[in-house]
């Protein structure tokens, strides 16, 4: 079987790294983006350890930062002529709105175009963005003010989902499939009780991104059991991802 080249974005702790170590019975070549060069360097070695027929490097770098984002992407292409997995995995819980805008959504909807040359290339090219909890995103209202936490942690929710209708929308004629996907209760720094989880891999991620029967699939949303969540087709369809996000992507 031919290498799958996957790259993940926070792919150095937590989601990332745990998507990471799930690619254990598939040839791989993965590349993790983060921030901190001893924490890539520390993922590198766990990843090597639990796959050790993979080839695994890592690029640095703050993809909320549009020029650092380019640069990343610009990178990877330099030494890649084709991508076939992107995991948009990296974001964090928001103290801010501007943070939430450009780790949580913007830095996705770059990295996503900036890399899909090298996705289009790829025979069968697949991105999929994390996301939380199916309940809240399936009956949460979307509204744009962020006045707490919990404004911004449904913000993102809502967000990211019409994120996917918009990318697998403009991405359609290239081949590029877009999907979201919750990854369930993964050990990570995230949040105090994420820290004591026991579930440090992701096996549904490499299988969802592997399926032959889910090669035509876009712009769903999987559950951390590989099932499809249902969503509101008014609620999340391309019109109302247009005009929602209209304002956070436009150049």
């Amino acid at each position: 079987m031919k290498r799958k080249i996957i790259l993940i974005t926070g792919g150095t702790s937590g989601v990332g790294l745990a998507i990471a170590k799930s690619f254990t019975n598939i040839p791989t070549e993965i590349v993790l983006v983060g921030r901190n060069n001893g924490k890539a360097v520390k993922a590198v070695h766990e990843i090597e350890a639990v796959l050790p027929d993979a080839k695994v490097s890592y690029l640095l770098g703050d993809l909320a930062n549009q020029t650092d984002n380019t640069r990343i992407a610009i990178n990877f292409m330099t030494t890649h002529d084709h991508l076939d997995i992107l995991f948009n995995s990296a974001g964090n819980i928001p103290k801010t709105t501007d943070n939430n805008i450009a780790l949580n959504l913007q830095s996705h909807y770059w990295l996503t175009h900036n890399l899909s040359t090298v996705l289009a290339k790829s025979t069968d090219p697949r991105v999929f963005i994390i996301t939380g909890m199916p309940q809240a995103i399936r009956f949460g209202p979307i509204y744009e003010h962020q006045f707490n936490l919990i404004d911004r942690g449904l913000w993102l929710l809502t967000h990211k989902t019409l994120l996917v209708t918009l990318l697998a929308h403009e991405l359609q004629s290239s081949g590029i499939k877009v999907n979201a996907l919750f990854p369930g209760g993964v050990q990570s720094n995230l949040l105090p009780w994420t820290k004591n989880l026991g579930n440090t891999v992701v096996p549904i991620a490499s299988q969802l991104a592997t399926q032959h029967s889910l090669a035509h699939t876009t712009g769903q949303f999987f559950d951390d059991q590989g099932q499809l969540v249902r969503l509101n087709n008014n609620k999340y369809g391309i019109k109302r991802a247009r005009s929602v996000l209209n304002r956070y992507l436009r150049s």
